[in-house]
């Protein structure tokens, strides 16, 4: 699990084409994922992070599986559940609480910024809450 750094809170990322990168992970998700390597204990399959009850790594089929009992489990009803829906959950909310486009382009491994911009859909009432909150004229000039 060299890709995994608890300590730092990072992972390495093998992204499509290759493209390998590093992303950070909060407190509460080192936390857990430390909690998570403790319980998992020594397998064979030691470069996998997510194994299954075999001990085997953990595939795309399986992770769809879990996300699916886990909306089932939720309740969730009426929308399309996936890795992907998380991802893109993940960035809308990214940009959301204040994170910047640029930053986000590098979390999610795209190469240019207009595919980034895919996930930033935001509404007028959050691009005009934005606005006021980080207008840099009415930063120059605090009335």
């Amino acid at each position: 699990m060299r890709e995994v750094n608890i300590n730092k809170r990072s992972l390495l990322i093998h992204g499509k084409g290759g493209k390998d990168r590093e992303v950070y992970m909060g407190k509460t998700v080192a936390k857990e994922l430390n909690r998570w390597v403790k319980k998992r204990g020594v397998f064979p399959y030691e470069d996998k992070l997510f194994i299954t009850n075999q001990g085997l790594g953990l595939k795309k089929r399986g992770l769809c599986q879990i996300i699916e009992r886990l909306a089932k489990k939720a309740k969730i009803q009426g929308v399309r559940c996936s890795a992907h829906t998380l991802r893109h959950t993940f960035a809308t909310n990214f940009i959301r609480n204040g994170g910047d486009v640029f930053s986000l382009q590098k979390l999610l491994g795209h190469s240019d910024i207009q595919t980034c911009m895919i996930y930033v859909h935001m509404g007028g009432k959050q691009l005009q809450e934005a606005q006021l909150q980080f207008s840099p004229v009415d930063r120059m000039y605090r009335w």
